[in-house]
């Protein structure tokens, strides 16, 4: 059975200047954050940020040399919905347990500083001055 009836009316969709304008802005402003933290990076600036990319890398090309694509975003989907319901369900023993491990890394970071760093430290600023 057909029907003659005309076809509903299609809206007038039209995206702003303004709102193009101010999208613009906002990716450029990102962009122009990520190339800085990156040209800081490179240049050896910020050095605490380098060591996380580096070991963000090392975790993402691991899990990948594990598994495969489809497999990897199966995964972080179900992590992505079962992590924060097991977190709110048990939040006081996680915070706890969280707050201890970043305790005693804090220890071990002073330990690892006074050991190696401030050697490290020492030996640059005596070469500094040979030179």
């Amino acid at each position: 059975m057909i029907c003659n009836r005309p076809a509903p009316p299609l809206p007038h969709l039209y995206i702003s200047e303004e709102i193009t304008n101010d999208a613009a802005t906002f990716i450029r402003n990102h962009i122009n954050v990520l190339l800085r933290v990156s040209e800081d990076i490179a240049l050896g600036r910020d050095s605490r940020m380098f060591v996380k990319v580096a070991l963000s890398l090392l975790l993402i090309s691991v899990i990948g040399s594990l598994t495969d694509f489809l497999t990897f975003i199966y995964t972080g989907l179900v992590t992505l919905l079962t992590v924060p319901a097991l977190y709110e369900r048990y939040e006081d023993h996680i915070d706890r347990y969280a707050l201890t491990r970043y305790r005693y890394s804090q220890l071990l970071y002073v330990r690892f500083d006074a050991q190696f760093i401030s050697k490290v430290q020492k030996w640059i600023v005596e070469k500094k001055k040979l030179s």
